[in-house]
């Protein structure tokens, strides 16, 4: 969905630019070809491994910088950039296919590594931590509310019972276990889910950026948001539904008093997904659910 992400961004013909997850660069790339003047990109990412090896190489006349942050202090990375607000922001809140790949970074069970799972590996506790410290209940909600996993208590007592667990395919061997046999590699991807919220408080960053976001577009500037599971787009359309309405007095009153317009204009009135050809290209984009608005002037 890079080309619509892109396509909705610059449809405004603005001059600046931010995408909040770089990732592998992939979005950027498209963003800076498909703009047919000049535009300057700030790309960001809380992971210090992509920074270190994404390359892009903008037209002539266009201008990309990179930095080391998470999308949750967009405000602080635009106003160091130079511009206290820009004319569109992305934040795609998926995994780069990088940090999936590298069995060291912990994020598969289908690849044995430490137990880690830290987008920014320098800061922060471990899934290591979590699993080999916290008790039954505190790891029962953690599946429960960041995996949505029926069976979070059993699962949850089958690892401290088995502690220490250091490797991702010791705790993938205990889920197993543990578990029914049907639906079992959905079982685990939602208890891995969970660990990595969980590790890098996914959710709160979310709830953080999205209004940090909007104060930093301009009036008419766009926001473009894909996110891969029920709880992150909980989050999104929520948001955005509530930006979006105006008046908010009881349907009792007879004229409104509250005086509330709307902050945006919702682009995308259903959630758009990736069509055939995409997951097929791209198997990893079947749950990507994009949503997009614009930033109403101020009367």
């Amino acid at each position: 969905m890079a080309d619509l992400a892109a396509e909705l961004l610059l449809e405004r013909r603005g001059e600046y630019f931010v995408d909040c997850t770089l990732g592998s660069g992939g979005h950027s790339r498209v963003l800076l070809n498909k703009a047919d003047w000049s535009i300057r990109l700030l790309g960001l990412d809380r992971d210090p491994d992509a920074i270190e090896k994404v390359r892009i190489s903008p037209k002539p006349g266009s201008e990309v910088s990179l930095v080391c942050g998470s999308f949750e202090g967009i405000e602080r990375h635009i106003q160091e950039w130079g511009h206290p607000q820009v004319d569109g922001i992305l934040a795609d809140f998926g995994q780069s296919s990088d940090q999936l790949d590298d069995p060291e970074r912990g994020f598969s069970y289908r690849f044995d590594g430490p137990l880690d799972m830290r987008y920014d590996p320098t800061r922060g506790v471990t899934a290591d931590d979590l699993v080999n410290n916290l008790n039954v209940d505190e790891l029962t909600r953690i599946f429960r509310d960041f995996g949505e996993e029926r069976g979070a208590g059993r699962i949850a007592r089958a690892i401290v019972r088995h502690r220490p667990l250091h490797r991702t395919h010791q705790l993938a061997g205990v889920i197993r276990k543990s578990s029914p046999s049907n639906f079992i590699e959905k079982t685990l991807a939602r208890v891995f889910m969970a660990l990595r919220v969980a590790v890098n408080d996914e959710l709160a960053a979310i709830e953080e950026f999205l209004p940090a976001a909007l104060s930093s577009l301009k009036p008419h500037g766009r926001l473009v948001l894909i996110s891969y599971d029920s709880l992150q787009d909980r989050r999104v359309k929520d948001f955005l539904k509530g930006e979006g309405r105006g008046c908010v007095c009881p349907p009792k009153f007879p004229v409104c008093v509250c005086g509330k317009l709307p902050e945006i204009a919702i682009l995308t009135k259903k959630v758009v997904r990736p069509d055939e050809d995409e997951v097929k290209i791209n198997p990893r984009s079947r749950s990507a659910k994009l949503r997009a608005a614009e930033k109403l002037p101020k009367e």
